[in-house]
C-alpha cells in the first residue's frame, strides 16, 4: 500500500513537472516565459516534492486528491497552451522588438484567465439559477448546511422541505418524497414531505419488512419496485405509468430515510449522471440523519448532565445552608443558655466570697471563682468558633482579625472596602479563611500568614489565604476533611476553591464566590 501510494505521488509530480514544461515549450515560440534554468527549476521542483511526500503518512493517505489537484493543474497547462497558440496564429509570425513584451503581458493573462474561470464560472452559475430559479441552495449546500439548521432549532420536515424542492428543480422532476425515520430504534420510515403538495397519495410509512428490502437496493427504478416493493408504485390504468426512482439513504447498515422522485411517462428518461446524482444525494442524507440523530442525543445527555449538575449545587447549598442554621443555633443556645448560668454562677461565686471576708476558706471559694470565669471563657471561644456573632454585627473584616488574634502566627488581614455581602456569602469566605488559619497553624507553625480579600469581575468576592511554610506536593495524597469542607461551601454558591502549594515555598488557598449566591 506505501508503495502504491508513493508512485501515484511521483505520478502527481510528474504530471505538474510535464504542465510547466509543456507551457514553457507552447511560449518558446513566442520568445515568452523564463528562462530555460528557471524553468528546468520549476519542473524539478514539483518531482522532488512527490519523492519526499511519499515519506508522509498525511500525504500518502491524501494520494487521490494530490493527483486530482495535479490533472486540474494539467488541464490549466493545456488551456494555457491553447491561448498562446491562439497568440500566435493572431501575430501570423513570431514577435520581434517590443512584441515580446506584450507576448509576456499576454501569458500572464492567459494564466490569470485560466486559473480564475472555473471558480469564476461556478459562483455565476450559482447567481444565475438564484436569479432564474428563484432558489439560492443546491441539495449539496443544503445537506452541507443540514447539521447547523438543525442546531439552531429549524424543525427537520422544513429542511428536508427545502431539499426535496431543490432536488425537484435540479433533477427536472414533477415530483419529490421524502421518508425519514422520526425514531431510529422504531424501525420505520414515516412520508415527511411530499413536493407538491397536490401530488398523488401514497404510503405514509414504510415498516421493518419493507426496510429489510431497501437495505440491499441502491438507485432502483419501476421494475425493482414492481418487484420488491410494489407499494410504492402507483396504481395506473391504459400502462401510463410514471418514471420512479428511489434511493435509500443508509448508513451502518441501517435505512434512516428514503428518497424517491418522479417523472411523467412521457417525459425524458433519467440519465446515469441523474441517477448517481440521486444516489449521492441519498448517501449524504444518511450521513446528515445519522448526525442529526447524535446530536440530539447529545444534547439531551448535555440537559441531563446540566439538571443533575443544578440538582447537586442545590443540594451541596441546602446542607451548607443547613450546617450554618444549625451553628447559629448552637451559638445562641450555647450564648443564652450554658454561659449564661456559667456567669450567673460566676457572680453568686464573687457575692459569697465578698461576705466571707478575711475567712480563710476563702481560697477554695477563689479557685472555684476562677474556674468558673475560664470555663466563661472557653465557652465564649468555643460559640465563636461555631459561628461568631462578630461576622453578623460588624462584617467579615473584624471578624477575621479577631480569628486571626487568636492564632499563634503572624497574621496580616487585608481587605478592601466590600460593601453589602449575603450571609451566605459572608459565612463561606469567613469558614474557608478561618480553616486555612487553623491548616497553617498545624502545618506550618511559625510561619506568617497573609489574608486578603477583595472584590473582582464577574461580580465576585476573591479571597486568599497565604503563608510561607514548607508547602506540600499537591500531587500526593488526596484531599483531606477540611479542605473538602472548603470547596463544599465555595461550590454550593457557584463559586471555585484552588490550593496552589510546593514544596519549600509555601501554601495558597484561593477561592472566589460570585456576589450573586442565593441566600
Amino acid at each position: 500500500m506505501t508503495g502504491s501510494a508513493r508512485r501515484t505521488l511521483l505520478l502527481a509530480g510528474l504530471v505538474t513537472a510535464a504542465a510547466i514544461g509543456s507551457v514553457a515549450l507552447a511560449a518558446a515560440p513566442l520568445r515568452a516565459g523564463p528562462s530555460w534554468v528557471v524553468v528546468a527549476v520549476l519542473c524539478v521542483l514539483p518531482v522532488l516534492l512527490a519523492v519526499a511526500a511519499g515519506y508522509s503518512v498525511r500525504a500518502r493517505r491524501a494520494t487521490t486528491a494530490v493527483l486530482v489537484a495535479a490533472a486540474h493543474f494539467a488541464g490549466l497547462a493545456v488551456a494555457v497552451d491553447l491561448g498562446l497558440l491562439l497568440t500566435l496564429l493572431l501575430f501570423g509570425r513570431l514577435p520581434v522588438g517590443a512584441q515580446v513584451a506584450l507576448v509576456n503581458a499576454a501569458l500572464i493573462g492567459i494564466l490569470l484567465v485560466a486559473t480564475v474561470a472555473g471558480p469564476l464560472g461556478r459562483r455565476l452559475a450559482k447567481s444565475a439559477r438564484a436569479l432564474v430559479a428563484g432558489v439560492r441552495r443546491t441539495p449539496d449546500e443544503l445537506l452541507a448546511a443540514f447539521g447547523d439548521r438543525s442546531a439552531d432549532g429549524t424543525p427537520a420536515t422544513e429542511l428536508l422541505r427545502q431539499l426535496a424542492e431543490s432536488l425537484r428543480r435540479d433533477l427536472q422532476v414533477a415530483t419529490v418524497r421524502l421518508w425519514w425515520a422520526e425514531d431510529e430504534a422504531a424501525g420505520v420510515l414515516d412520508q415527511q414531505v411530499v413536493v407538491p403538495a397536490t401530488a398523488r397519495p401514497g404510503p405514509d410509512r414504510l415498516d421493518g419488512a419493507d426496510l429489510h428490502v431497501l437495505g440491499r437496493a441502491g438507485v432502483a427504478g419501476n421494475g425493482w419496485l414492481r418487484a420488491w416493493l410494489p407499494a410504492l408504485l402507483p396504481a395506473t390504468s391504459l400502462g401510463l405509468e410514471p418514471q420512479l426512482r428511489i434511493a435509500p439513504a443508509v448508513y451502518g447498515g441501517r435505512v434512516l430515510g428514503l428518497v424517491q422522485v418522479e417523472r411523467p411517462a412521457d417525459a425524458g428518461a433519467f440519465s446515469v449522471a441523474e441517477e448517481r446524482a440521486l444516489g449521492e444525494v441519498a448517501r449524504r442524507l444518511g450521513i446528515v440523519l445519522r448526525n442529526r440523530a447524535l446530536d440530539a442525543a447529545l444534547r439531551s445527555t448535555l440537559a441531563d448532565l446540566r439538571r443533575s449538575n443544578s440538582a447537586l449545587q442545590a443540594s451541596r447549598t441546602r446542607l451548607v445552608t443547613t450546617a450554618d442554621a444549625e451553628r447559629r443555633r448552637i451559638e445562641r443556645d450555647l450564648h443564652d443558655g450554658a454561659q449564661q448560668h456559667l456567669v450567673a454562677l460566676a457572680v453568686g461565686l464573687k457575692l459569697l466570697r465578698d461576705s466571707a471576708g478575711t475567712d480563710p476558706d476563702t481560697e477554695l471559694l477563689d479557685e472555684l471563682d476562677a474556674g468558673v470565669r475560664e470555663a466563661i471563657a472557653a465557652l465564649r471561644d468555643l460559640a465563636h468558633g461555631i459561628y461568631p456573632p462578630l461576622l453578623r454585627d460588624a462584617g467579615l473584616a473584624e471578624a477575621l482579625r479577631a480569628a486571626a488574634k487568636r492564632t499563634p502566627l503572624a497574621v496580616t488581614v487585608d481587605t478592601a472596602d466590600l460593601g453589602e455581602l449575603s450571609e451566605p456569602v459572608l459565612a463561606a469566605v469567613y469558614f474557608c479563611c478561618v480553616e486555612a488559619l487553623q491548616n497553617a497553624t498545624k502545618h506550618a507553625p511559625g510561619s506568617s500568614v497573609a489574608i486578603d480579600v477583595s472584590l473582582a469581575p464577574g461580580p465576585r468576592l476573591h479571597f486568599s489565604v497565604a503563608d510561607d511554610g514548607p508547602g506540600f506536593d499537591t500531587g500526593v495524597g488526596g484531599a483531606g476533611q477540611g479542605l473538602q469542607n472548603m470547596s463544599d461551601r465555595v461550590g454550593a454558591l457557584g463559586g471555585v476553591l484552588e490550593i496552589r502549594a510546593v514544596p519549600g515555598q509555601g501554601t495558597t488557598v484561593v477561592g472566589g464566590v460570585p456576589l450573586g449566591a442565593p441566600s
